[in-house]
């Protein structure tokens, strides 16, 4: 039998975009009858564990620079990527990549390139050598944009490499409840905040790529009267409340924190417009992005140069795309999209039938097996 070790860094129910993409693609070639394992860091103390065929093993870590540190991540990750058929790694994680530049012939590589590696300043400078020695090691490298491989300077020299497989995201759940059913299923401290206004979603971690500081302050320059919702936990809670609160926005703005999938399920139901104001391109895709458009709804987005948020986002077509950083054209946007219900419309079936080409989680995952086939096929 075939086997695939995920190198990654964590796995539901830790939350995040990669961790879920991770997730449902070692789901997806389990079901289809490859022996799977995933080796990643541990969080809240959660062990080893089997999760719908594949086998999860947790290591404990510490963190430094975002990025977990454990000697027996290395260890055991070089352990078994010797015994796999296939190594599949999700970077940017340093660690992995070490394992891969270590990692004798035999084993093939994938290189999921979720994102380069931004912002990290001299550890970025020292870490390059490893990420070179790693890609000159991989058999494939996969990015989850056309747009974003060819503006990555470090895969410059490695795109002879590089295969697209954009991410999926599931479906929505059938059948939908009603908007009442919805809203009735809501926190009372959420529906509350939400009462009869209508709803712009935003969800991600509280971080400062994703630019939830631009869609607060652009929230004091709308016209329409909205309850804004940011879904995420992260370091940035505590600044982010004090600028709204400071901003004369707590009736408006609400940073709910980390919520469970229904209530999340229930306001992406309830959401006019969805929003995603990134500012850089470690948000190099959005899976959020994705889900808004699986669940039919327009988007405000960022034309971040060289991301492929704009390419998710058909400006246009599923919604707008405004300058990253640029409050004033954010605040714009929604307030076009909000007060112009056919333009609504119009966003809301294209950015379903743009989910239902391109970003389903069973394309993605047939994407992703035929990468494996042909590695296999020419090992």
């Amino acid at each position: 039998m075939t086997s695939v070790l995920h190198l990654g860094k964590f796995y539901p129910p830790d939350n995040g975009g990669i961790e879920s993409v991770t997730a449902a693609l070692a789901r997806g070639a389990a079901q289809a009858g490859l022996r799977t394992t995933v080796i990643c860091f541990e969080e809240h103390g959660r062990g080893d564990a089997i999760d719908q065929g594949v086998q999860v093993l947790r290591v404990p870590a510490i963190k430094l620079a975002s990025q977990p540190l454990c000697a027996a991540y290395y260890t055991r990750g070089l352990r078994l990527a010797r015994q796999a058929d296939i190594v599949h790694v999700h970077l940017p994680n340093m660690l992995a990549a070490i394992v891969i530049a270590q990692l004798p012939p035999g084993p093939r590589v994938v290189l999921h390139w979720h994102s380069d590696v931004v912002g990290k300043g001299l550890l970025a400078k020292l870490t390059r050598p490893v990420e070179r020695a790693m890609l000159r090691r991989a058999d494939r490298v996969v990015c989850t944009s056309q747009a974003y491989a060819d503006a990555s300077l470090t895969l410059r020299p490695f795109i002879g490499k590089v295969d697209v497989v954009p991410l999926g995201v599931p479906d929505v759940p059938q059948p939908q409840p009603s908007v009442e059913e919805a809203r009735a299923s809501l926190p009372p401290a959420l529906r509350q905040h939400l009462g009869q206004r209508p709803l712009v979603l935003a969800v991600g971690r509280l971080v400062p790529y994703k630019g939830f500081n631009v869609l607060i302050d652009a929230a004091s320059k709308m016209v329409q009267d909205v309850a804004v919702v940011i879904v995420g936990g992260g370091p940035l809670q505590d600044a982010l409340r004090q600028q709204a609160t400071q901003a004369g926005l707590a009736h408006c703005v609400l940073l709910a924190g980390r919520v469970d999938k229904q209530t999340l399920a229930a306001l992406q139901r309830l959401t006019m417009v969805f929003c995603m104001p990134s500012v850089e391109r470690s948000e190099a895709f959005g899976v959020a992005l994705a889900e808004a458009l699986a669940y039919g709804l327009p988007s405000v987005a960022t034309e971040i140069a060289g991301s492929g948020v704009p390419w998710v986002n058909q400006d246009g077509v599923t919604g707008i795309n405004v300058p990253p950083g640029d409050s004033e054209a954010l605040a714009f946007a929604l307030d076009r999209l909000l007060a112009d219900a056919p333009l609504r419309k119009r966003m809301a079936l294209g950015a379903r039938r743009r989910f239902e080409a391109l970003f389903t989680e069973r394309r993605s995952i047939d994407r992703m097996l035929q990468v494996y086939d042909r590695l296999l096929s020419t090992a």
